[in-house]
């Protein structure tokens, strides 16, 4: 399976690279096809082993941008050109300006929107004291937990950016499925590390294209000669440790 990861969707000029517009995610959806699943699938296909070779794609949203609600959910969900998405949530972003309120975010939810936390300031958490990696990880997921009334398992990495030490964290948490930003499929090194290709407004759609096609063809030569020898998974965890 392969992850996208979005953020926000606009009309109008894009105001940074991580900004696309609805016309380029239309395009994006097309390249797509049928091959879209909800989060929900997602996660059941997650517990089959052979799931790398299956051929279905999941949409992720991070930082609950009000695109997510007005264009994704608004446009894409409820006439239903795509069957749902996960939107990653940093809790203090909330309400602010150009972001989700609790209710659009509660809303989602009801309609089988997977939301997960993207922790609560959005920082990198490999260089935070321990006390603030307990904010960002556990209060995050409490207090998502305590609007939405259920279990939060989903955690998003933000800036991609992990180390041993905060997925371990995070794992003690409660959190099961970790998301971070790597090319490839879906499945980490680790089980519980899940791969995303980020999306810019810098990549063309024959990128998109060719990921689709094969989500590995980006990866370096280290990557491929570790993976050949068998020795990736192990070269990894020795850099993790």
């Amino acid at each position: 399976m392969i992850i996208l990861n979005y953020h926000e969707l606009v009309d109008g000029n894009p105001s940074n690279p991580w900004c696309l517009t609805n016309e380029a995610f239309e395009s994006h959806l097309a390249l797509c096809g049928d091959r879209l699943v909800s989060p929900q699938t997602f996660l059941k296909r997650c517990t089959d082993g052979k799931a790398n070779a299956v051929d279905a794609v999941l949409l992720t949203f991070d930082d609950g941008f009000l695109s997510d609600y007005t264009g994704v959910y608004g446009r894409f969900v409820e006439n239903g050109r795509i069957p749902g998405f996960t939107s990653f949530i940093p809790v203090d972003f909330v309400g602010m300006p150009g972001r989700m309120t609790w209710a659009m975010i509660e809303e989602l939810d009801k309609a089988g929107i997977a939301i997960g936390s993207h922790g609560m300031a959005h920082v990198d958490l490999t260089s935070v004291s321990d006390s603030e990696l307990y904010r960002e990880l556990a209060l995050s997921k409490l207090i998502l937990e305590d609007r939405l009334g259920r279990a939060v398992p989903l955690f998003a990495f933000p800036y991609g950016r992990f180390s041993k030490r905060a997925w371990n964290a995070a794992l003690r948490t409660g959190y099961t499925h970790l998301f971070t930003i790597q090319l490839g499929h879906h499945r980490g090194f680790e089980p519980f590390l899940y791969s995303r290709l980020c999306l810019t407004n810098m990549m063309d759609a024959d990128y998109l294209r060719q990921h689709l096609r094969d989500p590995d063809s980006g990866r370096g030569f280290a990557w491929r000669a570790s993976t050949k020898l068998g020795l990736y998974r192990q070269m990894m965890r020795v850099r993790y440790r």
